[in-house]
């Protein structure tokens, strides 16, 4: 029960440690809007926890959110979701890249430099569904990761230990 309490708190501390104004603009545009529903993810409180624990590739914290059921219409969601971006994520923020399909997929990604961390976000709209992904990561350690990766202490450049053969047997003919 302690440790349920303690993955609780720390989950909670790590949703109050990521101001969310901007991304709480986009979920109300998407909720409001186009009527989508939040999915439950059921252990996504878990996954965070831990990576806020573990820190892997240098990851501080993450959120994703995912929806369902949007109704839209395609001629107009383009525009509204990029004046919805533009308007939540301030000028602090950097427009990384802003993707449309011929089929009406939209992918979204912008990117802000908070010293020694970045922070970012991924929103994609896919017909009915959409996600936002956002986290905030140290890029120092994600350069040490990419020189020398390691999850929990085991080397990913480690090379798999070598199948040992069988000695083959001698075949010559010691009949005479």
């Amino acid at each position: 029960m302690i440790a349920f309490s303690f993955l609780l708190s720390l989950n909670a501390s790590i949703a109050i440690a990521h101001p969310a104004k901007e991304y709480d603009a986009v979920v109300k545009q998407l909720k409001t809007q186009y009527r989508a529903k939040k999915v439950n993810l059921v252990f996504m409180w878990l996954a965070r926890a831990a990576v806020s624990v573990i820190r892997p590739a240098g990851v501080k914290s993450f959120s994703l959110t995912v929806f369902q059921n949007l109704t839209f219409s395609a001629n107009s969601i383009d525009n509204e979701m990029q004046a919805t971006m533009r308007q939540a994520y301030g000028p602090e923020w950097s427009s990384i890249f802003h993707v449309r399909s011929r089929t009406g997929e939209q992918a979204y990604m912008y990117m802000k430099d908070d010293g020694a961390n970045v922070r970012f976000v991924l929103v994609t709209i896919e017909k009915e569904q959409a996600a936002i992904i956002r986290a905030t990561f140290s890029p120092d350690k994600l350069i040490e990761f990419l020189n020398d990766p390691k999850i929990m202490g085991i080397s990913l450049n480690d090379p798999p230990p070598a199948t040992v053969k069988p000695a083959e047997t001698d075949k010559t003919d010691n009949s005479k």
